[in-house]
């Protein structure tokens, strides 16, 4: 996601700041996090079987929502409505499919989208497209850094734009609610991604991997969890959380102990590096968090990481509930800006800012392509080692972005469309309707759907 507008306002927001930097003898208390005081064994267990015991355990419903501002929130939102609008039978009942999702993984854009949902449910679809969709966000976060009572705060090295964008989007979006306000029965588990500025590593807003670091995540405002996993470097500041390792009694699990010492390098032992890199306390006292674009610009790495760590045995630390279902599907909704090639067609040398945004973007599609291809993969082998004639499990990944619309035209105007925080109503509609072609259009989600069509007819055919 990259932040556009016009030169004028740019040129303001660069005085404001400037300005703000000029002030003198301000200090602003750092906010922090609520530490975990106790670790509880079985709490989280409990949490899940809470929110997931009304769905099906013979399905996986896995959405990942990629970053993109404005633009991957509204692509987001209309595979929600889609999936809203899909019946499917289940055990002699009928329920959406959207009823049936188990995680949603999202960075940056997407976040806002899956956090909504998360905290609300259905009343998404009452107010949202009004409350964030439409709204201009872009100017709202400008006005505030534009205002001089705000530029105390902002001259403090406690209190950055990215705290500023954080109070924005509690009061316009989540109303004071913590992570722990997203755990109600039938809700799935929403886990929102930021990175970690020193190390690179991917941080989920999860409940089973800060009980590592002995944070309460689930006191955690869902507003600062958002501004964290769309905060953009150099345009929003850092989301400070303060690291409570080794605090709180949880006691670390030896065999991810055990593959953090091989010498061998391997997925699971990579995957269990990341995990307990920051359990030195003394040495990682803080976690400086940014969009999560950084780390994995789709999402996806929550499931892969889970997988890898399932291979060696160990407690997974993403959550992936569900994962002994007999149907997975996996939708990724990828808002990620594509290059572009017409400066391929003449000499001219680019403008330097456009130089520079490619090279983000470029690296960014390329990581993108590989975790797709690793993710799949991934997936694959695991239903292969885990199906069996007797009890066959199946697999389907459905891919929403712009290059599956055959019409090239169609394709570049998508495309064209900002990475930004302000879309025109016009816009909105059309990736909204986009995303549900898309979605219902995909071979992948139609197979989904007749494999549980050919089940439930099995099924009704046995019946008595």
């Amino acid at each position: 996601m990259h932040w556009s507008g016009k030169r004028p306002a740019v040129a303001r927001c660069a005085l404001a700041i400037c300005l703000a930097l000029l002030v003198s003898g301000c200090t602003h208390q750092l906010q922090t996090e609520t530490p975990l005081t106790r670790w509880e064994a079985g709490r989280n267990a409990e949490i899940e079987r809470r929110m997931s015991a009304e769905r099906s355990p013979e399905l996986a419903v896995l959405l990942a929502f990629s970053g993109g501002g404005t633009r991957a929130s509204a692509l987001a939102y209309g595979v929600l409505e889609e999936l809203r609008d899909t019946p499917v039978h289940i055990h002699g009942r009928e329920r959406s499919l959207l009823q049936e999702v188990d995680v949603i993984s999202s960075v940056s854009g997407g976040s806002f989208t899956a956090a909504y949902y998360g905290l609300y449910g259905n009343r998404i679809f009452e107010d949202f497209e009004q409350r964030f969709l439409r709204a201009d966000v872009q100017s709202a976060l400008l006005s505030r850094t534009l205002n001089p009572r705000n530029w105390p705060r902002l001259a403090s090295r406690t209190f950055g734009r990215s705290d500023l964008a954080a109070e924005y989007y509690d009061q316009q979006l989540f109303g004071g609610a913590t992570l722990a306000h997203m755990e109600w029965p039938g809700a799935p588990r929403v886990v929102i991604n930021a990175s970690d500025l020193s190390s690179g590593v991917r941080i989920p807003f999860l409940r089973e991997l800060f009980d590592l670091y002995c944070i309460d995540v689930g006191a955690y405002p869902i507003s600062r969890a958002v501004a964290a996993s769309s905060s953009v470097p150099l345009l929003f500041s850092p989301i400070a959380v303060k690291n409570h390792a080794g605090t709180c009694g949880f006691p670390v699990p030896e065999e991810l102990l055990d593959t953090q010492r091989q010498e061998r390098q391997s997925k699971q032992a990579l995957a269990a590096r990341e995990l307990s890199l920051h359990l030195d306390r003394e040495r990682w006292p803080w976690f400086h968090l940014v969009d999560g674009a950084i780390s994995d610009n789709l999402g996806l790495r929550s499931f892969y990481r889970n997988l890898s760590l399932r291979e060696s045995g160990q407690q997974a630390t993403d959550l992936m509930p569900q994962i002994k279902a007999r149907h997975i599907l996996v939708i990724l909704v990828d808002a990620s800006a594509r290059p572009h090639v017409e400066w391929a067609r003449h000499g001219k040398s680019p403008p330097l800012f456009q130089v520079a945004k490619s090279v983000v973007n470029r690296q960014i599609s390329h990581r993108s392509d590989d975790t797709i291809l690793l993710t799949r993969e991934k997936f694959e082998d695991y239903v292969a080692e885990n199906s069996t004639p007797e009890r066959p499990v199946t697999f389907h990944f459905a891919e929403i972005n712009f290059e599956h619309l055959p019409n090239p035209a169609e394709r570049a105007y998508f495309d064209d469309i900002g990475t930004n925080f302000r879309l025109t109503d016009q816009q909105v509609d059309q990736l909204i309707a986009v995303s549900r072609h898309l979605l219902t259009e995909s071979d992948e989600f139609r197979g989904f759907l007749q494999q549980l069509g050919a089940q439930s007819t099995s099924r009704q055919s046995r019946s008595p």
